[in-house]
This record gives structure tokens, sequence and C-alpha cells, in this order.
């Protein structure tokens, strides 16, 4: 809905590039481009916020009980006379590619954003910083194996028009090419918003806050839960091991 209304707005406001409400149609621009900035770098701080509090309560746990069931499958590997060096689970059961495919896949995914968005390909200064946030993103993308935001990045609309309309010359800032920029900038900054937003941990930090309207502490409930899973993980252990 948001990026509706917002290209909504920047075609009309482009369509109206001369006449002397130009100058009021960039103001209004300005003002939407820092109300985007602004729900950008609150929505980055919460989210390093939550992060940092979700790994404390709940990450240790996760951890600890994964460790536990790992024990668990090696026992009964064991008792079965299997072959420990036989892989629990591979990726290609679980619908995913394996490692060694997914890496290659990966990389020619990451080359092609740097190719495309890299700051060397920048035309100013303001198209080099804008770049640079869209490279950070497909830099944190390549570090998590997260196959599917490189593919989002590289297949967004918005970032291509933005991508080949940058590759021009740097201009002379006359108000025409200033709304031209000012649209670039508000397409960075929307895909930042909208990635964040598809992070699933965005999605259990809005559990959580919903929770909290209700009196309910649901990242200590998710941290009992485990722990009562582990306390269950560990009778099994000892009851195989014995």
């Amino acid at each position: 809905m948001g990026q509706t209304i917002l290209n909504t707005e920047l075609t009309a406001l482009v369509a109206r590039r001369s006449g002397p409400n130009l100058a009021d149609e960039i103001v209004r621009l300005e003002k939407l481009l820092a109300e985007r900035r602004s729900e950008l770098a609150a929505l980055q701080e919460a989210m390093q916020e939550f992060r940092a509090l979700y790994t404390r309560v709940v990450g240790s746990k996760l951890a600890e009980l994964a460790e536990v069931e790992r024990a668990i499958r090696e026992a009964e590997r064991k008792l079965l006379g299997e072959n420990e060096d036989e892989p629990e689970q591979t990726q290609e059961t679980k619908g995913e590619a394996p490692a060694a495919e997914r890496r290659p896949t990966l990389r020619r995914l990451f080359w092609a954003a740097a190719k495309m968005f890299h700051p060397d390909h920048a035309a100013n200064p303001q198209d080099a910083q804008r770049r640079h946030a869209i490279m950070a993103e497909a830099s944190r993308a390549y570090r998590e194996g997260d196959i599917e935001s490189l593919n989002v990045l590289l297949n967004d609309e918005n970032l291509q028009s933005y991508c080949v309309a940058s590759r021009r010359q740097d201009e002379a800032r006359d108000p025409a090419t200033m709304l031209l920029d000012l649209k670039e900038e508000l397409i960075t900054v929307e895909f930042g918003i909208k990635r964040l937003k598809q992070d699933p941990l965005y999605r259990v930090k809005l559990k959580v806050e919903e929770a909290a309207k209700q009196g309910r502490d649901a990242l200590a409930e998710m941290a009992d839960d485990l722990s009562r899973q582990i306390a269950k993980a560990r009778r099994r252990l000892s009851h195989l091991v014995a």
C-alpha cells in the first residue's frame, strides 16, 4: 500500500516537471523523503535492539536444544549400528539446495548485484551513497547465505529503474534533476524498509509487541517452553546412553 501511494505521488510529480508549482512539488517530495528516512532509521535501531534481546533470552536456549537433539540423533544411530558419518538429514530432503550448490549461486547473484549497483558506477556523490546502501544489503545477504534476498534485490523493478537512471552523467542541479534524484533516493529507502519488514525476526518482534499489550512477556514464554523441551530432550538422551 505504501509503495503504491509513493509511486502514484511520484508519477504525478514527474508529470508536472515544469511550471510555477515545481518548487512546491520538490518541497513536498523532500518532506516525504525525510519521513521515509526517519522510518528506516527507527526501524533499523528497533530491529538491532530486538535482535540483541532475542539472542540473549531465546537464542542461547535454541542453541542448547539443537546440541542436545544432535546428541540424541548420534546416540540413536549408534544403537541402530548406522554409520556415524552418514548425514542426519540432507539439505535436499529439506527442499533446499546442497551447500556445495548454494555457494556458487550465492557468488553469482552477489557479483551480479555488484555489477549493477557498485558505487564505482556512481554518477555523483549522492548516487554513490545510495549504491553503498544497496551493496550493504547485498553483502549481508551473501554473508548469511540469503539467496532469496539477493534474488529480490536483483529483480526489484524500482531498483533496476533507479540503476538505469543513475547511469547518466552528473547534471546541473536544475529543478527537474532534483526531482528525479529525490525519486531515486526514495526508491532506495523504500527498499530498505521493505527488506527489514520481510525479515522473519521482524514478525517475531510484532508478535512480542502484541503480547506485551496483553500484559504477557512472549520472549520469556518462548524461553520457558524451550527450557521444558531441553529438559525432556536431556532425559531422553540419558535413557539412550544409559
